[in-house]
């Protein structure tokens, strides 16, 4: 029971550092850098901190993993790093915010779905219902009367989906391994962000190559590193460390906290009330949260 709660509160401190990060990522994108640049150095950053930390407290035998683990490791990185924030990233590309926030935070029912034969964890009705409140959240809060999904640019929803599946991916497989064999979480957060990086650094170099490396500053620089330290070495940690402890389905629907952190950080940085619809969305987002949670213990194994 405690350790249910611990891997809750977990979720939710993971989530809330992920909100933090969207008003960074509107600074260093209006300062003309990439946010495919920011993911890498965010990859970077974290192989940096951790690998002289795991070398010194597991030995050099921890960077030679077997064959089924390289691939767990692998997986993990191409689907949180790559398919995940770089799926997302070029949706907006050809989406609208509104159409790609709709889209995108249908995750957490595309992880409930996947959970029954994944994972093999029944989700709950209130689970189920959450997952819809929250796409009424997202809609009413953040889209509003907007008119969305007219002449829907098919490339945007690929990506969008790759970020979905990316997303809903990442839950489901880091569940099953740490659920059911002792994996270390920090071994892990170092690999994926090895792997993924290194895969999204090629796939920039292909794509739109390196030249907002120019506009770096010392003080982007330091908000990147800030940012990094949040939002991967952190909140990714945190992030696997409760997928031991809770199923992939709560732990989707807990980190939809994010947006409601993320409208109110940017609301206060504006200096600006948030909307009555904003308002009214983040109350539905909590909800359902809220009801996330509820009799969900009573499932954990």
């Amino acid at each position: 029971m405690n350790k249910y709660w611990h891997g809750v509160a977990m979720t939710l401190i993971a989530a809330i550092c992920w909100g933090i990060m969207s008003p960074i990522a509107k600074v260093l994108s209006g300062a003309g850098i990439s946010m495919m640049s920011v993911m890498a150095f965010r990859a970077l950053f974290v192989v940096v901190v951790m690998g002289p930390y795991l070398f010194y407290t597991k030995g050099r035998e921890v960077f030679r993993p077997d064959r089924h683990m390289f691939a767990f490791y692998f997986l993990s990185g191409l689907l949180s790093v790559v398919f995940s924030g770089g799926g997302f990233l070029m949706s907006l590309k050809y989406l609208s915010v509104a159409e790609a926030l709709i889209i995108h935070y249908t995750f957490p029912l595309v992880t409930i779905l996947g959970s029954l034969w994944i994972t093999r964890e029944r989700p709950t009705a209130l689970q189920v219902i959450s997952g819809f409140l929250i796409v009424a959240g997202v809609y009413l809060g953040m889209v509003g009367g907007e008119k969305t999904f007219s002449g829907l640019s098919v490339p945007g929803l690929m990506w969008a989906l790759l970020a979905i599946a990316g997303i809903s991916g990442q839950s489901l497989v880091a569940r099953r391994v740490c659920k059911g064999q002792k994996t270390d979480q920090m071994t892990l957060l170092f690999f994926a962000h090895l792997l993924g990086g290194i895969v999204l650094a090629f796939g920039k170099s292909a794509l739109v190559g390196w030249e907002d490396i120019g506009n770096f500053t010392p003080g982007l620089f330091a908000l990147m590193a800030f940012q990094a330290f949040c939002g991967s070495l952190l909140a990714y940690g945190l992030f696997y460390t409760a997928l031991k402890y809770v199923p992939a389905a709560t732990v989707s629907l807990l980190c939809t906290l994010e947006i409601v952190v993320a409208v109110g950080l940017t609301s206060l940085l504006l200096g600006q009330s948030p909307s009555v619809q904003e308002v009214m969305g983040c109350g539905i987002i909590i909800i359902a949260i809220i009801c996330a949670t509820l009799r969900t213990h009573n499932n954990v194994s």
